[in-house]
C-alpha cells in the first residue's frame, strides 16, 4: 500500500524528533532557567540504527560497483523516488528501469549526514556523488543531496520507501 503525502509527512515528522534530550543547569545554586543548556545525546539504538544505515549503504556502493541494476534490492517493491523537477519514479518496474538506465559508471560514493527515527522506519540525510562517463565519452560527476526514508519490512531488513534528491 502506497503511503499518502501526509502519511510520509507525518512519518518524516516523527523521525525528525529528538530521541533523547538531556539538560544541565549552571553549577550555581541559585541559577535561573535562562541556564539551562539542552543538548540532543544520541542513545544505544540510536548508534545501532546509524551503523545499520551505513552498512547498507556501504552494501548499495558495492553492489552499484559491481552491476548498477543490483541497487533495486535495496528498495522496497512500492517505493518512489523523487528527483530534479518532482521527476518521479514509482513502483518496483520503474525503479528496476531507473536503475539499469545508468550508463557506464565509474564510482559512486554515500556520505550518511544524520540517520534518526526509529528501528521500524528511519530516515537518512546525506550526500551522493556519482562520477560517470557520459553518451559523448565525457567524464562528469553529479553531487546532490538526498533525504531516504527506510521501512523495516517483515523479513526484518530495511528498504527504502521514498529516495528524495536534487
Amino acid at each position: 500500500m502506497a503511503l499518502r503525502s501526509a502519511q510520509m509527512f507525518a512519518l518524516f515528522a516523527a523521525a525528525i524528533s529528538p530521541v533523547m534530550i538531556s539538560a544541565a543547569r549552571a553549577s550555581t545554586a541559585n541559577a535561573d532557567r535562562s541556564n539551562l543548556v539542552v543538548a540532543a545525546s544520541p542513545s544505544v539504538a540510536d548508534t545501532a540504527l546509524r551503523a545499520e544505515v551505513k552498512a547498507l549503504n556501504a552494501a548499495m556502493v558495492a553492489a552499484f560497483n559491481t552491476d548498477p541494476s543490483t541497487v533495486t534490492r535495496f528498495y522496497a517493491d512500492s517505493a518512489s523516488i523523487v528527483g530534479p523537477r518532482r521527476t518521479t519514479v514509482k513502483g518496483r518496474a520503474a525503479i528496476d528501469r531507473y536503475w539499469a538506465g545508468i550508463r557506464k559508471p565509474a564510482t559512486w560514493k554515500l556520505e550518511v549526514v544524520e540517520v534518526g527515527g526509529s528501528r521500524a522506519e528511519a530516515y537518512q540525510i546525506g550526500v551522493s556523488t556519482l562520477s560517470s562517463t557520459g553518451s559523448n565519452g565525457q567524464q562528469g560527476t553529479y553531487v546532490c543531496d538526498f533525504v531516504v526514508i527506510w521501512k523495516r519490512q517483515p523479513d526484518g531488513t530495511l528498504r527504502i520507501v521514498l529516495d528524495l534528491y536534487n
